[in-house]
């Protein structure tokens, strides 16, 4: 019984880092054949990825573009389940106005990690679509670069229905 109410409040906690699950690292294991070589650090370019290529997983791919200094996040591509869960799709928009605050700030936070760290992260949120229903995901965040060093574009996936939320060592 304790383990049981362990795991459900576990499941309930949101900006966990976490080990990625079966979806996510079908994308990773993607992202991480398609690093090139030159040492460490080294991340795919943008033209390197086919969102196409991900075949039954496409419905929750997708692109974001880092803009700026304040690596502002905007929506280049959403899959389609996404937009069924944001109510519409996304795309062109800002990441912090089509989510609620809370949930923006803390893809923002592991979007940063991405980015400065040049790897992937994968991280628990919130999804709450606009019958009011809601419910745990997990979302995988894999850094890309138009010219090999800085990364310019996110590419990510989200699992709304992950089976375990199992947070990184030391992120509980």
């Amino acid at each position: 019984m304790i383990d049981q109410l362990a795991a459900m409040r576990l499941r309930c906690r949101t900006g966990l880092e976490i080990i990625p699950t079966g979806l996510a690292l079908q994308v990773e294991d993607y992202w991480r054949a398609r690093c090139h070589g030159g040492g460490h650090g080294a991340i795919p370019r943008r033209h390197d990825v086919d969102p196409a290529a991900f075949g039954k997983l496409s419905p929750n791919v997708f692109l974001l573009d880092v803009v700026g200094p304040s690596a502002r996040l905007r929506w280049r591509l959403a899959g389609s389940a996404i937009a069924c869960r944001e109510g519409g799709d996304p795309t062109g928009r800002w990441v912090a106005d089509t989510l609620v605050p809370d949930q923006a700030d803390i893809m923002q936070h592991f979007a940063e990690i991405t980015i400065r760290e040049r790897r992937p992260t994968c991280h628990s949120g919130r999804w709450c679509d606009s019958t009011a229903r809601s419910g745990t995901l997990a979302r995988l965040l894999v850094p890309l670069s138009e010219h090999g060093s800085v990364v310019s574009t996110l590419l990510g996936l989200i699992d709304y229905a992950p089976n375990e939320i199992v947070p990184l060592r030391g992120a509980a």
